[in-house]
């Protein structure tokens, strides 16, 4: 058996989309998926449909898998042929142990990459408004690690530390009473600036700041745990004029968007992004007409002297269809008609030409007038949205297909466990989908819809809190 190979991937400091497109391409490949605590269940929507994910979460005194275990994890499943990413919150090279992991992978003669990541040292303060060096303060810091602190096997010069200009500490908050204490002891002043990033870059990111002689106070009123990234100097001073994460309009909010597909490129997404939403991508992958129904539509289409394809994606389900079923598309005798230019150009990309181009939101009840066509003649129109109706008795509306919550996606209990704020859709085909991920009481879920006819279509479906400008949805995260 061929054997496979380990590629090590940070993950990044929590949003997903700060991974590097080398990580997400490894991800992509992956057979198998070991990942930690730290990783955003976003990320983990990229890997392949038959991927399997394996949980190796960490924290202070709870191990769900031992670091040997982890080891041995590793070295069995390459041997099987996989490929294997061991996927890590940061960077793996920061106090996440890759040193030792890619050890063993050696040890077993087991070939491997690494892949770095964003850290979390330097992503944390940075999205708290503190850069790490600057000319006027300084431009050197040093990164440790806190969890440490208190074991005298691995005793740090804490005298050395106490004279630098600038600390980062990974991984201290449960020991930061040790960490204060022994700083003020070696000398460094009771009024160096203390912040304290708590999940940095995504919604749920809190941010401290004191001074060294109290900031052991400040955290425990503000109940801030791990995971969390101390930041000690002058620097911190310039949080006060660069704090931009914080202080956008939707920071504190998680919009949960349907997305087609991974990663979305849907420019509405990255816009509620860049007003400071947290994003969690909810894929949609498209079902066809069950085999009887299909074969039952391919016997009709002859009937039928016009075709009308409500939008591309009834155009993609068609040809797949057809090609399924392998009938020849020139068999078509019914004139074609689309709805909207987009559709028309999908039917124009595929080597045929619709005689009518149709407005794209045009009423059910004007669509024989505007074909011409007989009341005799038959029209089948293909709408994404629409249940199988009959309009009148020789027009029928019905769907080739849908976009489905796909929730046997490996990522998919991760994603559904996700607290969300707001659901969003930008096209009235999400809808269904979207109400399939959010489960019982979906109608009850507020809803921003990117145009008109998706806000339509949702309060037809019963949506009962729909905000279709992006200004509503920023009052509505204001109270």
């Amino acid at each position: 058996m061929k054997t496979g190979k380990v590629l090590f991937v940070g993950a990044g400091p929590g949003d997903p989309t700060l991974v590097t497109l080398k990580g997400m391409a490894a991800l992509q490949q992956a057979d198998v998926v070991i990942f930690d605590r730290l990783v955003h269940p976003g990320l983990l929507a990229y890997t392949r449909h038959d991927a399997r994910l394996i949980y190796a979460g960490k924290e202070a005194a709870h191990h769900v898998m031992a670091q040997a275990e982890i080891n041995r994890l590793l070295v069995e499943e390459a041997r099987r042929g996989q490929v294997v990413v061991r996927l890590k919150g940061g960077d793996p090279g920061f106090f996440g142990r890759v040193g030792e992991e890619a050890q063993a992978c050696r040890e077993a003669g087991i070939p491997f990459d690494v892949i770095p990541g964003v850290t979390s040292g330097t992503a944390a303060p940075m999205y708290a408004g503190i850069p790490l060096t600057h000319r006027d303060y300084h431009s050197s810091v040093t990164f440790l690690t806190g969890h440490r602190a208190k074991n005298a096997a691995h005793e740090l010069n804490w005298a050395a530390l106490a004279a630098l200009p600038s600390l980062v500490i990974y991984m201290g908050v449960k020991n930061l009473p040790v960490i204060q204490q022994q700083l003020l002891a070696h000398g460094m002043a009771p009024d160096t600036p203390v912040a304290v990033v708590r999940w940095g870059t995504v919604s749920r990111q809190q941010t401290v700041v004191g001074q060294l002689g109290n900031i052991d106070r400040i955290v425990q009123a503000a109940r801030i745990q791990s995971p969390a990234i101390i930041v000690i100097g002058d620097i911190v001073r310039l949080r006060e004029e660069l704090n931009w994460y914080e202080t956008k309009p939707l920071f504190g909010t998680t919009v949960a968007c349907a997305v087609e597909a991974m990663p979305s490129d849907n420019p509405w997404t990255v816009h509620l992004a860049s007003r400071g939403a947290e994003v969690i991508p909810v894929p949609l992958t498209p079902r066809l007409f069950p085999p009887a129904e299909a074969e039952q539509f391919i016997q009709t289409l002859p009937t039928c002297r016009w075709l009308v394809f409500g939008n591309r994606r009834q155009v993609d389900f068609f040809f797949q269809i057809v090609t399924d079923r392998r009938w020849d598309v020139r068999q078509l005798t019914a004139q074609l008609a689309a709805c909207g230019e987009a559709t028309a150009d999908s039917l124009r990309q595929r080597g045929l030409q619709p005689a009518h181009v149709l407005p794209a939101e045009l009423p059910l009840a004007h669509l024989r007038r505007r074909l011409a066509a007989a009341p005799d003649e038959r029209i089948g129109l293909l709408l994404g949205h629409g249940e199988k109706t009959v309009v009148d008795k020789n027009t029928l509306v019905l769907s080739l297909g849908r976009l489905s919550w796909d929730d046997t996606h490996p990522a998919a209990r991760l994603l559904a466990s996700q607290p969300v704020d707001w659901l969003a859709a930008s096209d009235p085909d999400h809808l269904d989908g979207l109400a399939k991920f959010v489960g019982d009481g979906w109608q009850e879920r507020p809803l921003f819809c990117s145009d008109v006819q998706t806000a339509q279509r949702a309060q037809e479906m019963g949506w009962k809190r729909v905000v279709t400008d992006l200004e509503g949805l920023l009052e509505a995260a204001v109270v």
